[in-house]
């Protein structure tokens, strides 16, 4: 294998592939990287729950394929300064020559036949979905992930597609975020849960729009995006497994109290009260005639108030949450003004568009005395 390159061109590859790669794993082997040299430059990692394969345009002079290191890849193109490369592997030291101006490195290389393959993708159930529209229901739903690792299968996202409809929905136990948009799926039914360290590296991918294919199958989905160069980056992961929460009755039927409030004078006002947060001490919101009260209460640090007006006329209520927790679902509306639906002070309440309703917000309010 020989071909020549630019430092910037492969170390963003390479450290986008490297996503795929755990420090935990007790297999050397996953530790490294096969470069693959054909027309292209085909860059393949793997944990064997996730593999990637990214493609890169590079002038090949020799087919031919070897796997390296990733740390030791990164370090060293991280500190080459940005110029051409040669990489060649010597066929009788098996070690690869790498050279950028006047440095030069040769390193020891894995055995080939060790790494594992790259998985198959079948054909049968590929939809395509515009890249920008993915990214946002990914965006959109993420946030309330769970990172409980003894409760995998809310680190997850489920994915339904039913009919023109994709729903991703997420949630922690605590909140849940729910996304929808329509698509042209001909019918097709499905439902799976994707894990969410996959989704965080569709958002990594630079592709400057176009589409992404996905294809579904028993126990793996993969994702196929194009660059401008028509040069993909495949991402294939194993599915979770297990019975994801029957979110539809998690939503309460109906609710007393629907107050319109403008999101980015919420949102200030929250920033400032939680400046003081700590320990998950909620923040408070006391509704009282034409008047919100946002406030919190530390015993040792000390208290924090401010008043924001709003329309509402309707019995005095007062409902407190997790600071963030709330600040990331206003911050999950893109509209000027969002609606905060509530019922009681121990219920969950509801944050949604003023004018979408394919996204809400549901966060479970805390007791307080």
């Amino acid at each position: 294998m020989k071909i020549q390159t630019t430092r910037s061109k492969l170390l963003d590859s390479v450290l986008f592939s490297n996503r795929a790669i755990t420090s935990k794993t007790s297999n050397y082997i996953l530790g490294g990287v096969m470069l693959e040299a054909e027309d292209n430059l085909n860059i393949y990692s793997t944990d064997l729950e996730t593999s990637i394969k990214t493609s890169i345009d590079v002038k090949v002079i020799n087919k031919g394929k070897v796997i390296i290191p990733s740390k030791i890849l990164i370090n060293i193109l991280r500190n080459f300064p940005e110029a051409k490369i040669d990489l060649e592997l010597d066929q009788e030291t098996n070690q690869l020559k790498i050279k950028c101006q006047k440095a030069f490195f040769n390193l020891n290389t894995f055995p080939i036949e060790e790494f594992p393959e790259f998985p198959q993708i079948k054909e049968e159930n590929i939809f395509e979905i515009e890249l920008a529209k993915f990214k946002t229901l990914v965006r959109k739903t993420q946030r309330s992930v769970s990172e409980d690792e003894g409760r995998v299968v809310l680190t997850g996202v489920m994915c339904e597609i039913d009919k023109n409809l994709i729903k991703m929905i997420s949630t922690d136990s605590y909140r849940l975020s729910y996304m929808e948009e329509k698509i042209d799926l001909k019918n097709k039914q499905k439902g799976v849960i994707i894990p969410g360290k996959v989704l965080d590296n569709i958002l990594k991918i630079e592709s400057g729009g176009g589409v992404i294919n996905l294809s579904i199958e028993e126990n793996q989905i993969s994702f196929a995006i194009s660059n401008k160069s028509n040069l993909k980056t495949t991402i294939v992961s194993r599915l979770l497994t297990g019975k994801f929460p029957d979110y539809k009755k998690l939503i309460p039927e109906s609710f007393k109290h629907h107050i319109l409030i403008e999101k980015e004078k919420l949102l200030e006002v929250v920033k400032r009260i939680s400046s003081i947060a700590q320990d998950n001490i909620p923040i408070k919101f006391d509704f009282t005639n034409g008047n919100l009260k946002v406030s919190m209460d530390i015993k040792e640090v000390g208290s924090s108030s401010e008043d924001l007006e709003v329309p509402y006329g309707e019995e005095d209520i007062g409902v407190a949450f997790n600071p963030q927790f709330l600040l990331d679902g206003i911050n999950m509306i893109d509209e000027d003004k969002i609606i905060l639906e509530i019922d009681d002070p121990l219920k969950p309440i509801l944050v949604k568009s003023a004018k979408k309703d394919n996204l809400f917000y549901l966060l479970m309010p805390i007791r307080i005395s």
